[in-house]
């Protein structure tokens, strides 16, 4: 992925940091896309196992106008049903590690963001700052 093309790219002068922070962003933004689809999905299959609570059963005094604007709870479950997946447990027990894997790797990347995000300001401090273009 970005972190093995961030290690493989290289300048006369060492890592480019400022290239490798932007690759490490993107990869970081492609990362937390997946882990919310990944989420997204592991609360459909619980939504289909275990569906929440019917809406509006609780506060039908309070707001009874709005009662009439609510679809009906059958409608929602059929919306969030997974199709294709018999095997709910299996299906939740695999998105879960899914998450864990991805979530190990996001450690992976945070650590190498940060590391050449300390590079680039050590170089800074240092009086070795690229000019304001490369940005």
């Amino acid at each position: 992925m970005a972190v093995a093309q961030v290690r493989e790219r290289r300048t006369a002068r060492g890592h480019d940091a400022r290239a490798a922070r932007r690759a490490l962003r993107a990869e970081k933004a492609q990362l937390l896309r997946w882990r919310r689809l990944l989420r997204a999905r592991l609360d459909l299959a619980v939504a289909a196992y275990a569906p929440p609570d019917t809406l509006g059963a609780m506060s039908w005094d309070i707001l009874p106008e709005a009662q009439m604007a609510l679809p009906h709870p059958q409608e929602l479950l059929d919306a969030v049903r997974a199709a294709g997946e018999s095997d709910q447990v299996a299906l939740m027990q695999r998105l879960r590690l899914l998450d864990k894997q991805l979530a190990e790797y996001e450690a992976h990347v945070d650590a190498a963001l940060e590391a050449s995000t300390q590079r680039i300001l050590g170089a800074f401090a240092a009086g070795q700052g690229e000019d304001d273009d490369a940005r």
